[in-house]
């Protein structure tokens, strides 16, 4: 199934002109139209590690478990406009390297809007140049949560 969804981005970055980022796999939607992601770039401010998926038509930011679309700049520099989702599953981790940089790494289940324009997506994101020893970091880190919210599930009355 996911080599499919690598499909679909692949044809929308043909479509659009733009290539296709490596590390974002899955598909994008923006006001009815596909849309490729061109570039994921991690950052972090006071609340934390965020990622920004850069468009040939605006942004999409993800931070502090909101969505936000930034269609005056593709970069995303600054944060746009929050969206209202009433669907938006997520998974991931990420961190804050001692050199300054970032990495951000999981899933963005999304079904958004502001006001008459929609915002979909399901994503796999994969952004900031993951080391092998941050990766088992944050496959020990999800086995940990999936762990905790099994225990948690079963013991609840």
């Amino acid at each position: 199934m996911r080599g499919s969804l690598a499909l679909v981005v692949a044809l929308a970055a043909c479509s659009k002109g733009g290539t296709a980022s490596k590390e974002v796999t899955g598909t994008f939607e923006a006001k009815g139209a596909a849309v490729t992601i061109t570039k994921c770039r991690t950052d972090h401010d006071v609340d934390g590690t965020y990622v920004v998926m850069e468009t040939p038509s605006g942004a999409l930011r993800f931070t502090n478990r909101k969505l936000w679309w930034n269609g005056d700049d593709p970069e995303g520099f600054a944060p746009g406009a929050v969206l209202d989702c009433p669907k938006l599953d997520r998974s991931w981790g990420g961190g804050l390297r001692k050199d300054g940089t970032s990495y951000w790494r999981g899933t963005l289940v999304f079904d958004c809007h502001d006001g008459p324009n929609t915002y979909k997506g399901d994503l796999t994101l994969d952004c900031g140049n993951i080391t092998a020893e941050e990766r088992a970091s944050l496959d020990k880190q999800r086995t940990e949560m999936r762990q905790q919210q099994t225990g948690s599930a079963s013991a609840a009355p």
